[in-house]
Order: structure tokens, then C-alpha cells, then sequence
């Protein structure tokens, strides 16, 4: 009976729309509970929502009984009943209850069998009127059960809203355009794994003639991971604004991660300095290699230049030093590319399965004289299409920067109309 009783409440929270706030969540129970032809086998006549003022309870919601009418009455918290409700957080109530007042409860129709405290700042009393319950314990049984699945769905709203702050706020870091780089073109594209990721990345200028991009992944993702990206581009922009060199903000950064005091996070990143003639300062800290490819076809990549940052407090950063020539590609990329597995692929050894830095670099060659945005969707689409559409196990993310043909550049005087940037 017990099973059949949740299954039934469970039944009915799982049709409630998410997106919906605490309050709107707590009247749509209501209806649900007492409208609902599911509901029938509970046995409830009527309900009630009331929410908590400093003083009393004002009803805001009734479902059968009186209906709508009964809006706007109070009841105060120094009633017996209020007291007893808010003290036990379920409550049967009777005439024989302690302080039961026949006048009070009268003014809403039905009396009420029962009542549950949800919520919290403010507290919602749900008071129901039930009818042919067995006993006393089956009904306390209904009353937990409705209770706790009340309270999880209001937790899990609570989580979903948080995320969605997290996400917003993650989202604002992210540049609202691209910036412009005579004889260059940009693009980006980021794709959480969940609904916040710890993928960021971020291009800004940091003084005419030169641009700053980062690429960063933190461990894991979901909101410690993009609390933790955050604070990488907070920090970075910092030392952009302060002019100190690359591998110094960095040592930082990662002197602050590590004092965080949690040792299982980490974050990885590259992170360059790009001047118009193509010159092109970095540190990359354990970062996956970003591509180069080059007019003559081959592709190098740019190493490490010191370790991920978090684990190790005392670790050294150096500088890479590396030219974009006319014609060449840079693509910046996090390991949710190349470690996208085919939920199909062939037994075997694990590398077998993942979408792997040679794919990456095949298309990369063919599509090297594309545009950088064309390159990137094609990045993306190929990285889905082999894990067959399938949700991201882990977030994806990339930048590609490319350095237009000497053909395509115009005149002196004209180079700024070539510096584009896209984001997605």
C-alpha cells in the first residue's frame, strides 16, 4: 500500500513544470493533489496554501471546499494548531487536537484532516481535508510522503535556479564580440557538458595591435568547475589591466587555486598574446597542444610550458615564443574534443574509441583555408557526429585564430576592415 501511495504522489510531482518558482510549484501541487483524477485513490477532498507572513498565514491558493472565496483570510501563529504545525512540520488535526477552535476552522469550509510545513523563508503551510483514510499511521504515511517529495522538488528547484545564476554569470564573462586583429580573423564556440561548464574562454585587447586569449578547463565540470574558470579569467584580465608579464599572472593564479584548499581541483590553460605581425607570446599550463598549421602543410604544436594549475604551489611558468604567418591556423582546443568517444566504436583498446588528436588534425588540414568561423562549426559538428549526437560526456571548447593570405590583404591603410570575430 505504502509503495502504491508514493508511486501515485511521484506520479503527480513528475508532471509539474520545473520551471516554475517555489510559490507557483506549491499551488500547481495543490491542484494536483485535489483535481487530479490520479489523486482520487488519496482520498483529498479539498486543500489549502498558506504563506507565512510575520504575524500569520494568508491563504493564497484553495481547491475544492469554499474555492477561491477563502482567499485572503489569515490565521494567526499563535493559534495552537499554527504552533503545533510549525514545531512537528506535519500535523493531523481533529477537534480533539490540543487548542482546536471550531470557530477558526470553520471560516474554510472543510475541516482540515491534515497539514504539512514546506518551504523555508518563508514557510508554506499545505493543509488538506482527506477522506476515507484507514487510520492514523496511513495517513501520517501520506503526509511524509507528500511532505518529502514536496521538499525535494523545492531543492531541486533551488539547485536548477542556482545553475542558471551560475550560468548567467558564467555567460557575462564571455566576450560580447570578439576583438578585432588587422589581418586576422577569429572565432570561438564553447559547449557545456552541463548546464554551467568548466570550459571558458576569453579574447580581449590588451593594447592597440594586440590581443589576449585564453582557453581554460577545470576539472570535472557543472558549477565548482565554472565557479573555478571564473576566477581564471577574473585573474587574467587582472593582470592584463596591470601589464604584468604572462607566465608571472599565471604563477599567481595558480598560488591562489592551490591556497583554495581543494586539492582534487585543478584547472588547465593556454593562454597567448598576439601581436598584428603575427608574433605570439604563451604559456600554456597543461593544456592540451594547440594545432598550428601551416601554408606547407604541416602541423606543429605548442607545448607545455609548465604544469596545470592548482596541484603544485611553487610551479614555474615559462614562455613559448611562436610566428602566425600569412595563411597559417591556430586552433586552442580543451580535451572534450579529442576525447569524444563513439558510444559504438570497436572493442579494443580504449584510444579506439575517442575522436583523437589525428582526426582533429586531418580536418583541421583540410579546412586550413576556410574561414575561422567555418572551421570551428566544423570542429564542433564532427566532434558531435562521432560521438553520434549522443550528450557530451565533457564540455567542448575552441578558438581558432587564422592569419589571412598576404593576397587577401588590401592596400596600406586598409587592413583594419580585415580584422573579423565571431563567437558562438
Amino acid at each position: 500500500m505504502h509503495k502504491r501511495l508514493y508511486r501515485t504522489v511521484e506520479t503527480l510531482l513528475g508532471t509539474i513544470d520545473d520551471s516554475a518558482g517555489g510559490e507557483a510549484m506549491l499551488r500547481e501541487v495543490l491542484h494536483l493533489l485535489v483535481d487530479n483524477p490520479a489523486a482520487e485513490r488519496l482520498g483529498i477532498a479539498s486543500g489549502r496554501l498558506y504563506r507565512e507572513r510575520k504575524q500569520d498565514y494568508c491563504l493564497i491558493e484553495s481547491v475544492g471546499g469554499l474555492g477561491a472565496a477563502l482567499a485572503g483570510k489569515t490565521i494567526s501563529k499563535d493559534y495552537q494548531v499554527v504552533r503545533d504545525i510549525e514545531r512537528r512540520r506535519l500535523w493531523v488535526i481533529s477537534p480533539n487536537s490540543p487548542g482546536f477552535d471550531p470557530a477558526v476552522e470553520s471560516q474554510f469550509g472543510d475541516t482540515d484532516s491534515a497539514a504539512i510545513l514546506v518551504g523555508r523563508d518563508p514557510n508554506y503551510i499545505l493543509s488538506l481535508s482527506i477522506r476515507h483514510h484507514g487510520s492514523e499511521e496511513d495517513l501520517l504515511v501520506l503526509l511524509e510522503t507528500i511532505r518529502a517529495a514536496v521538499g525535494l522538488k523545492l531543492r531541486m528547484l533551488a539547485l536548477a535556479s542556482q545553475m542558471r545564476q551560475a550560468r548567467s554569470i558564467q555567460h557575462s564573462l564571455l566576450p560580447g564580440c570578439l576583438p578585432s586583429l588587422p589581418g586576422f580573423d577569429l572565432a570561438a564556440a564553447s559547449l557545456p557538458a552541463d548546464e554551467v561548464g568548466g570550459d571558458v574562454y576569453d579574447l580581449q585587447d590588451v593594447e592597440p595591435g594586440t590581443i589576449g586569449f585564453l582557453l581554460a578547463d577545470a576539472s570535472g565540470h557543472g558549477l565548482p568547475a565554472a565557479l573555478q574558470a571564473r576566477d581564471v579569467v577574473v585573474g587574467m584580465r587582472m593582470g592584463q589591466a596591470r601589464g604584468e608579464k604572462i607566465n608571472a599572472t599565471i604563477a599567481r593564479l595558480n598560488r591562489v587555486i592551490n591556497q583554495g584548499g581543494l586539492a582534487s581541483r585543478f584547472i588547465s590553460l593556454f593562454y597567448g598574446e598576439l601581436e598584428a605581425t603575427g608574433s605570439l607570446v604563451y604559456v600554456n599550463g597543461g593544456h592540451p597542444p594547440p594545432l598550428l598549421a601551416k601554408t606547407d602543410g604541416e602541423v606543429r604544436e605548442l607545448m607545455t610550458c609548465g604544469p596545470v594549475l592548482g596541484p603544485l604551489p611553487d610551479a614555474v611558468y615559462r614562455r613559448g615564443y611562436v610566428s602566425l604567418e600569412p595563411g597559417d591556423v591556430l586552433l586552442v582546443y580543451t580535451d572534450g574534443v579529442t576525447e569524444r568517444l563513439d558510444p559504438q566504436g570497436p572493442g579494443g583498446e580504449e584510444e579506439l574509441h575517442e575522436y583523437g588528436r589525428e582526426r582533429l588534425v586531418e580536418l583541421l588540414t583540410r579546412l586550413r583555408a576556410k574561414p575561422a568561423q567555418e572551421i570551428a562549426d566544423a570542429v564542433v559538428a564532427a566532434v558531435r557526429a562521432f560521438g553520434r549526437n549522443s550528450p557530451l560526456a565533457d564540455d567542448v571548447s575552441l578558438v581558432v585564430i587564422r592569419r589571412l593570405p598576404a593576397d587577401a590583404y588590401p592596400p596600406a591603410g586598409g587592413l583594419a576592415s580585415l580584422a573579423t570575430g565571431t563567437r558562438r
